[in-house]
């Protein structure tokens, strides 16, 4: 095992120096704009939250520009992701109890995000593994099933997902194997028609040997 994680770990690090997206989210080492993205980036895809990252913090810039504003105009700037209702609530719920309990200052612990109605695991974990640089382990659909193709699981439990996520994530570069997992998903490990002839790691994958 510890060698085949390591040949996939290596393997797709080294695919995502060549391939991995360039985010302004990937860069930035603001803890607002790294916890607002996260929110973003929820059931969308990236490069419309890309389009939108630099207009969004020039206007939005703290926590109490969000919550100055008015929800039908939030609302408005960032329809185009989708879900624009739900999404601009969750922003103005999070900016209350931020500004009006913590001063302005981000929680760092996971269970007070999540008392927020739509964050839940992943973006509480996300933003303390990319924010906070704490080790923590979080999926989405395209991490879900990098890890269920890889071994070999149709069915997968969460307990089951985080158990193999564990064993692949690297002692270094965490934030890389990442983010490598979230390109890959996107551009090779793909929901319908994988491209399985450019995976580099097809000779370690369980679904590629099926």
């Amino acid at each position: 095992m510890n060698k085949k994680r390591t040949e996939i770990t290596n393997k797709l690090l080294k695919w995502f120096e060549t391939n991995g997206e360039n985010y302004p989210w990937r860069t930035t080492d603001n803890l607002y704009q790294i916890l607002i993205t996260e929110i973003l980036l929820q059931k969308t895809i990236a490069s419309n939250v890309k389009n939108l990252f630099n207009k969004f913090f020039k206007k939005y810039k703290n926590f109490s520009a969000i919550h100055k504003t008015d929800v039908a105009e939030l609302q408005a700037d960032i329809e185009f992701l989708g879900l624009s209702n739900k999404r601009a609530q969750i922003l103005k719920d999070l900016s209350q109890l931020v500004v009006n309990e913590f001063d302005g200052v981000i929680p760092e612990e996971p269970e007070i995000l999540k008392r927020i109605k739509g964050i839940a695991d992943y973006v509480s974990n996300a933003y303390l593994f990319f924010g906070l640089n704490k080790k923590t382990l979080f999926f989405d659909v395209n991490i879900k099933r990098f890890v269920s193709r890889i071994f070999g699981e149709s069915k997968p439990k969460q307990a089951d997902i985080e158990e193999k996520l564990a064993i692949l994530l690297p002692e270094s570069n965490c934030k890389n194997f990442y983010w490598a997992i979230l390109d890959f998903g996107s551009k090779i490990c793909s929901k319908k028609n994988p491209k399985c002839e450019l995976c580099p790691i097809n000779n370690s994958c369980s679904y590629f040997g099926k």
